[in-house]
């Protein structure tokens, strides 16, 4: 089950573009869900399709996972024609080993990723914790002085009833 530098660095690259997928929904902060089903022949919907699908998903899923799966087939296609193709002569068959043969490929895969965006995560969280930006500074402030603001309206309405209990 060894792999030669084409395998494992197939691998490495792979895992690089899965990490690159979950941080790109992580750190985007804008993740469109959609609604199910996306295409329907309702007419009270009230929105069109466009409306219904779930972009962020399509675009990690379908756009970047999608078209890498399919341009590692192709590699490999290409280089059984190494006549036509000299340079994708060693990645002949190298997906098929990689993908269909190799367990660890698939272990690596699942956790090397979270592993990576685990501390992507850990550092977000420390240095928003300790070293804030501008924008989380005045969100922070405008936060508190609304909490002021429901407080002082709660007591003054509290206030204005005992008056009017008082005056009853």
């Amino acid at each position: 089950e060894g792999g030669d530098l084409s395998s494992v660095g197939s691998v490495a690259f792979s895992n690089l573009v899965i990490l690159l997928g979950y941080k790109v929904l992580f750190e985007s902060k804008s993740i469109i869900h959609g609604r199910w089903p996306a295409f329907t022949c309702r007419k009270d919907v009230g929105e069109g399709v466009s409306s219904r699908l779930a972009y962020s998903w399509i675009g990690v899923l379908g756009l970047s996972y999608g078209f890498y799966l399919f341009f590692l087939y192709t590699y490999q296609a290409y280089g059984t024609n190494y006549e036509a193709f000299p340079m994708f002569l060693n990645y002949v068959k190298v997906t098929m080993h990689v993908l269909h043969t190799r367990s660890m490929t698939w272990m690596l895969m699942l956790f090397v990723p979270i592993a990576g965006i685990t501390f992507d995560v850990i550092g977000k969280v420390f240095s928003n914790m300790f070293y804030p930006t501008q924008t989380q500074i005045h969100v922070e402030i405008s936060a508190k002085e609304v909490r002021e603001a429901k407080r002082k309206n709660k007591v003054a309405t509290l206030i204005s009833h005992a008056v009017t209990k008082a005056q009853v």
